[in-house]
């Protein structure tokens, strides 16, 4: 899928944002180029772009979970005509149900990418910490899980949440990057 154009229609998807170029690419940075041998979970897929990135990079297993039927059909059909289906499980689930079906079938995972719609607003923000406590409840981590937030760079993430410690910040403009790991 490696230079392969999405054709996902932001028009179609009216609360759908695309993740910036600048953005993916420093995500990719952080978490390497090969995924070889890794477990990918995008827990708000949204268009799949950040999915479909880390199959392009040989990532050995993804898992794209999205709750809006249209962009799950999206997801789905475009996973099916890539020819990855066999490197991918799509899920049409909240968050939370998602961590607990994937934690069911004993799934860990290397990175856990979050990228929630969010709410543009300066300062500290609740927002986040129901999803991480879930995703520290949810068995589906090890000692090197990487979890990687985007958000809003005004708001302001929690330090620490659960067994979750913040271990470093990546601003791109108004979008930035928090990463977390296990403590």
């Amino acid at each position: 899928m490696k230079g392969k154009v999405i054709p996902f229609n932001v028009s179609k998807f009216s609360d759908a944002e695309i993740t910036p170029q600048k953005v993916k690419g420093a995500l990719f940075s952080i978490i390497g180029e090969n995924l070889q041998g890794k477990t990918f979970i995008d827990l708000y897929s949204g268009s799949g772009q950040i999915g479909f990135e880390a199959l392009s990079r040989n990532c050995s297993f993804v898992i794209l979970n999205e709750k809006d039927r249209f962009r799950f059909n999206f997801i789905r059909d475009f996973i099916m005509q890539s020819g990855n289906s066999d490197r991918s499980l799509i899920l049409n689930l909240n968050a939370k149900s998602a961590l607990k079906y994937i934690s069911e079938r004993k799934v860990k995972a290397d990175i856990v990418y979050l990228d929630p719609p969010y709410d543009k607003e300066k300062g500290s923000t609740g927002f986040y910490d129901p999803i991480l406590k879930d995703l520290c409840g949810s068995e589906i981590l090890h000692e090197n899980s990487e979890i990687i937030v985007q958000h809003y760079s005004a708001n302001e993430l929690p330090e620490s949440c659960g067994d979750l410690t913040k271990s470093a910040v990546k601003k791109y403009g108004s979008t930035s990057l928090s990463i977390y790991h296990l403590t």
